[in-house]
């Protein structure tokens, strides 16, 4: 919006106009309304700035044909009155033929009446305004071109003329132009050179404005670089959809892609809320998305979750006992008692805090959740007995913690042993030699079991997963924060930074 203002103000100060200023208040701003009119203006003056370039390339070409006309009828004129003067001189009164029938009499009737193309003499000319500069080059391209078979006939113009092609002499003309309009205002026409890389401007439309942004938001190209934001239309949307591949939630998200699509025009003239009017900006790159999905779900045979046996079955067998079923009361109940008593309660303090409009600083309330969970929140509370229910999640919490860290090591353990037990008694066998080759194949297929190492590696991922979970958690909670920062830009709401 500031290059649009500074582009109109710019326009206002070339028309030899003034602006006029008024105080505003903050109730007479809408950085919606303002934007929109700010686009149409701009439309309006590049059409009226392209609109007049060719007005005055059809000026300047007609000016070029007119003085060419002068020039040429003043020459031939000239010329016709020295060929009579010519033609008084040595006229022989005796051969009957008047002076004028002899001036107009054609030069070339016989070559015109060659019937052989290689006799016949080709003539042709050329006319029109040039640089004075560029007078003498011209005359030597022509004279070299022609082999000296030319007549070149030089006129000097008075005025200075405004070449359509090249828009020299443009100063001189914009002199005159505010000579004769009494302007106030010199006008300043001057050619800078700089050392200093120009910026950096992309046209976008509809379509492109969106990935545009998305690239912008790391980093304007510099001047004659490779728009990013070309390669971003397939790039991006294809990554999402190897993280999103399901054809089922695409199919969903391509619904509503195709809904903000077909009724965009409606949309565009409402004044949509903050949420709905990100996701109208970036309509088609949700379109994209949503179709990428559907393609990577049919290829990892997804569909909520759930998977479809489209090309068969898997080849891939796990040979890992920890991920099976049996493991989810030790394994999968944990993390997700973790997981909810963090992240779930943030989520549903968010939501709580939308619907109430409530000013509580979330930042405080999860980080004294662990430093101090027994002090009284104050005008941070939300809903009676938060204290309590906060209390019951970090033990929650807390307990998940060893949950996932000993029974899993212990019962492969116990699995183990039970297994080495059962193979302890061995068979009969007619030789010793028989018995001992059977006990080298049954160690060598049976992997070795080591306490310390299953145990090191549990220890490994629990870490990793609490870890995990409280990053998460900082990393939605900021983001959150920084959209309400974005939202108050905008607007004055209830929505508590700190």
């Amino acid at each position: 919006m500031g290059r649009k203002i500074r582009y109109i103000q710019d326009q206002i100060a070339k028309s030899g106009k003034t602006s006029s200023y008024r105080p505003l208040t903050d109730k007479d701003i809408n950085l919606n309304e303002l934007e929109t009119k700010l686009t149409e203006l701009e439309a309006e003056l590049l059409e009226i700035n392209a609109n007049t370039d060719r007005l005055q390339r059809t000026h300047s070409e007609l000016t070029e044909l007119q003085l060419v006309l002068h020039k040429a009828g003043v020459l031939f004129g000239s010329a016709r009155d020295a060929a009579s003067t010519v033609q008084h001189q040595g006229a022989d009164t005796e051969n009957g033929s008047s002076i004028e029938e002899a001036v107009d009499y054609p030069l070339l009737q016989e070559q015109e009446m060659q019937t052989d193309p290689s006799k016949q003499a080709r003539l042709g000319f050329v006319t029109g305004l040039i640089s004075k500069a560029k007078a003498a080059s011209f005359e030597r391209i022509i004279f070299r071109a022609t082999r000296g078979n030319m007549f070149l006939k030089q006129a000097p113009i008075e005025d200075a003329v405004l070449d359509p092609a090249t828009g020299e002499k443009i100063h001189d003309a914009l002199q005159r132009a505010a000579h004769v309009s009494n302007s106030q205002v010199n006008t300043i026409f001057q050619v800078l050179h700089t050392k200093e890389t120009p910026p950096s401007y992309f046209e976008t439309n509809k379509f492109t404005s969106a990935f545009q942004e998305i690239v912008e938001a790391y980093g304007v190209g510099r001047y004659q670089e490779a728009n990013p934001g070309c390669f971003t239309i397939i790039t991006f949307p294809f990554l999402f959809a190897v993280m999103f591949g399901d054809w089922g939630h695409g199919i969903c998200l391509l619904l509503g892609a195709l809904y903000l699509v077909l009724n965009e025009k409606k949309l565009g003239s409402k004044k949509l809320g903050d949420t709905m009017e990100m996701a109208y900006g970036g309509r088609y790159v949700i379109l994209l998305m949503a179709m990428f999905s559907i393609y990577t779900g049919f290829i990892y045979n997804e569909f909520f979750s759930v998977s479809f046996g489209f090309f068969g079955g898997s080849a891939y067998q796990c040979p890992d006992p920890q991920y099976s079923v049996k493991n989810c009361p030790y394994q999968f109940i944990p993390q997700l008692l973790f997981l909810n008593a963090l992240f779930g309660y943030l989520s549903f303090l968010i939501i709580l805090k939308w619907c109430q409009g409530s000013k509580p600083d979330l930042y405080h309330i999860m980080i004294y959740m662990f430093l101090s969970p027994t002090e009284d929140l104050g005008e941070n509370q939300l809903f009676i007995g938060q204290t309590y229910v906060q209390i019951v999640l970090l033990l929650v919490a807390l307990v998940a913690v060893p949950w996932m860290l000993f029974p899993k090591p212990l019962i492969m353990r116990k699995q183990h042993i039970q297994k080495m037990h059962g193979r302890t008694y061995g068979f009969l066998r007619e030789s010793d030699t028989e018995s001992t080759d059977l006990e080298v194949d049954v160690e060598h297929d049976e992997e070795e079991f080591e306490f310390s190492e299953v145990f090191v590696h549990q220890m490994i991922h629990t870490i990793e997963f609490v870890l995990n979970s409280v990053s998460n958690t900082a990393s939605y909670l900021r983001l959150w924060a920084l959209s309400c920062k974005k939202i108050v830009l905008y607007r004055h709401g209830s929505c508590s930074l700190d």
